[in-house]
């Protein structure tokens, strides 16, 4: 394989390098270098993935060799899912080096480049995170969705019923070469079903002590995602984005909520399968611990109840244009229901505790009548309103949002209850300023974040919004150079038929024909 020596660097390529990549790997390693923040654009077809991972992975060999074995083995209890745990002697192994973690939109274009990877003659430490929805073989919870996955995932493993996850230890002792090689989520799962291993917890323990680690943008943008990954030092993490050309609007999406009150009517049924197994429980099995108190719930079933009537009576002159207030309003309209950034802490932990509880309806742990309906948790959709809501403990970010309320006659979410013949509310709290969510990156002190795109431009209106300083900036030429390129444009096929690709032509078998022939 060809190598270039690059700002000291010599980068392992496994071809001969454009001139457009090779300014790509250039402004790569100047960003990784210097510890600045970059937005490189690079048009789609000029390999911008392989030199990223190439002139990525030379800047990492040259603190040290690639980690070897043993790495990720050391979480114990049987890889338990708490945030708290982490591998002493992983975190250690890897402390000194630096981290990439790079993400993409979906897993499918993950997929495409740990195939690229596998192209090059690097071979890191890795790991790739997935969700329990692609990776859970366990034969009850894999058939779960949602939150109410994670509730039972969680449930089984806290009482060491899961014997996939029992074993996870185990297997990493035994099998410390595991991420030597370059795999994929489908990989994982096919050790767990031949081998016997729960392939999340496996991803989970392998994250804790790796070179690069592949992950969804959500794990990264998400705070609850991103504070499970434990063992990263995010002050020595270098933050890959590719694909970036939407990262604006998914950190404003994942900034802001929707509650509908269908929504909330399901959640206030929850709140009352609560109530009736806390009672259940404490005339049975005597149980006066607090999390069984069906008092909380039921003071959380009233909140909610309302919640759902000040919805209602909100006043909507129009129902075009709805209820509008400047994002500051949603503190005065919750507090005349007593949820404050005080209250709220109360609130999540019951609803916590209620999401534990109806998993252990739904898996007949009462061992009577009384057993949870639903198979996805709605309360936990109230949960991540008051995080977003009460953020950090502050209302300084409410600025940057607006309150909405809509009404629409009809539901438009297939998860939802549908209730015709009834105009249904939504409640929104909308952000309008995606860089909340990088600013997150800027308090953990990481030490770079490279966005890279096909199309970025304009690079300073996306730093603007993102709210980041940019201080190495690329707007790559394609590979296919001017003299190459033909623009013209062509009427009529060589029967003289017209190339008409209106929607009412282009179906026609003759305009096939004649596209096929001038095609061909």
């Amino acid at each position: 394989m060809p190598v270039y020596r690059i700002r000291g660097v010599d980068v392992d390529f496994p071809y001969d390098a454009y001139d457009c990549q090779i300014t790509y790997m250039d402004r790569v390693l100047q960003s990784l270098q210097q510890g600045n923040n970059a937005l490189l654009e690079s048009p789609t077809g000029t390999g911008k993935t392989l030199c990223l991972l190439c002139s990525a992975l030379a800047w990492r060999r040259t603190f040290g060799e690639f980690l070897r074995g043993g790495g990720g083995g050391g979480g114990g209890g049987g890889s338990q899912p708490s945030g708290s745990q982490q591998s002493g002697a992983s975190a250690t192994q890897s402390s000194s080096y630096p981290v990439i973690i790079y993400a993409s939109r979906t897993h499918s274009q993950l997929r495409q480049v740990i195939k690229e990877l596998k192209a090059t003659s690097y071979r890191p430490k890795m790991a790739v995170l997935g969700s329990r929805e692609q990776m859970c073989i366990h034969e009850e919870v894999s058939k779960l969705r949602g939150k109410a996955q994670n509730n039972g995932c969680h449930y089984l493993c806290k009482k060491r019923l899961c014997r996939h996850n029992n074993i996870v230890t185990d297997y990493m002792k035994n099998n410390t070469e595991l991420g030597s090689e370059p795999f994929d989520i489908e990989d994982l799962v096919n050790i767990g079903r031949t081998k016997g291993p729960c392939p999340y917890y496996i991803s989970r323990e392998l994250s804790k002590s790796v070179d690069i680690l592949f992950a969804p943008y959500n794990y990264l943008i998400d705070p609850g995602n991103r504070r499970s990954l434990t063992g990263i030092s995010w002050n020595n993490a270098v933050l890959i984005f590719d694909e970036a050309h939407n990262l604006e609007s998914i950190c404003a999406d994942a900034a802001s909520f929707d509650l509908l009150t269908s929504n909330l009517t399901s959640c206030i049924t929850e709140a009352q399968e609560c109530i009736q197994l806390c009672s259940f429980k404490r005339s049975i099995e005597n149980s006066a611990e607090k999390q069984f108190d069906p008092e909380n719930y039921a003071i959380l079933k009233a909140l909610l109840m309302a919640l759902e009537k000040k919805i209602g009576e909100l006043v909507i002159d129009s129902k075009e244009l709805g209820y509008t207030k400047p994002g500051s309003y949603i503190y005065e309209f919750l507090s005349e229901l007593n949820i404050t950034s005080e209250t709220s802490k109360k609130l999540i932990e019951t609803i916590d505790s209620a999401s534990l509880l109806l998993e252990e309806g739904n898996s007949g742990e009462t061992k009577a009548g009384v057993k949870a309906k639903s198979t996805v948790s709605r309360l936990e959709t109230i949960r991540d309103m008051l995080d977003i809501i009460f953020k950090g403990g502050g209302q300084n970010h409410a600025k940057y949002y607006s309150f909405h309320v809509n009404e629409s006659s009809r539901q438009t979410s297939g998860d939802s209850l549908q209730v015709f013949g009834k105009a249904s509310r939504t409640l929104s709290w909308w952000c309008f300023n995606p860089g909340l969510a990088m600013e997150e990156f800027l308090k953990l002190g990481v030490r770079s974040i490279i966005l890279t795109s096909g199309t970025l431009s304009p690079l300073d209106s996306l730093a603007m919004e993102l709210n980041l300083e940019f201080p190495v900036r690329l707007e790559n030429p394609h590979v296919i150079s001017q003299d190459q390129i033909w623009v013209g444009v062509v009427p009529v096929g060589p029967s003289g038929h017209p190339l008409n690709s209106s929607y009412r032509t282009r179906e026609t078998v003759k305009y096939k024909q004649e596209l096929g022939t001038v095609i061909g």
